[in-house]
């Protein structure tokens, strides 16, 4: 079976990249918090409530379906929910291990679904053919690592057994999210996890659909991502 490649990156790269992260979303907060007329939010996570309840918030702002459930019977029933809402018989989705939910891929497959092998092969023309048939997927289903509330944003790391198209190509985009881990800001977050961080090839912090804007400055979703993101908050 074919591997997706993953290259190793230096750590002072790293380290630079993720500077600019943390100064990139710091502007970002800052913005969020001039827009919003919200409680405080602090760097500890004391109250997981309000977290949670700040989180859902900024997601929605940002364009996010939210659905808060209990346990993981209900979070099957609801990406059940989703799928049927959007007409999808095929989906992208990470090893169920990353998912929250260890049997929600084979219970899927159970119900009819067909869950696509994300996994690409080397040469190029069996490329371009796997492409094509995974562009078939109407829904990705992914796991996410933390939730940021202060901006309503999911943090995906990507390795092998998860692999980005399974968010990046889909018109729809539905991540289970643990309401335990949900971090005040980035900062937080980054003192708490950044070790995790490190230690992945590819982290992505994504808030909302897909937006891209012309000239103009006129909004399209979905051209370089989902066009709808459904978060599926699992207590």
């Amino acid at each position: 079976m074919a591997v997706e490649a993953y290259q190793p990156m230096s750590l002072d790269s790293r380290a630079a990249i993720l500077s600019q992260i943390r100064q990139s979303q710091t502007r970002l907060e800052e913005q969020v918090g001039n827009r919003v007329q919200a409680e405080p939010i602090g760097e500890t996570r004391g109250d997981s409530e309000n977290l949670v309840e700040r989180f859902r918030r900024e997601a929605e702002v940002a364009g996010a379906q939210q659905h808060r459930v209990l346990g993981q019977e209900d979070a099957v029933e609801v990406v059940h929910q989703i799928l049927c809402d959007n007409d999808a018989s095929d989906i992208l989705a990470w090893n169920s291990t990353d998912l929250l939910i260890g049997e929600l891929n084979k219970t899927l497959i159970q119900r009819g679904y067909r869950v696509l092998d994300a996994v690409l092969p080397k040469s190029a023309d069996e490329r371009k053919v796997k492409l094509g048939q995974l562009a078939q997927a109407q829904v990705g289903v992914t796991g996410a690592l933390a939730g940021i509330a202060a901006t309503g944003t999911v943090v995906l790391a990507s390795g092998p057994e998860r692999a980005r198209l399974a968010w990046l190509l889909p018109p729809v985009h539905v991540v289970l999210l643990s309401s335990h881990s949900i971090y005040p800001t980035l900062s937080s977050f980054f003192s708490e996890r950044e070790d995790c961080v490190r230690r992945s090839s590819h982290v992505a912090f994504v808030t909302g659909p897909s937006r891209t804007a012309d000239i103009e400055q006129t909004l399209t979703r979905g051209v370089h991502g989902p066009t709808n993101v459904h978060i599926v908050l699992v207590d």
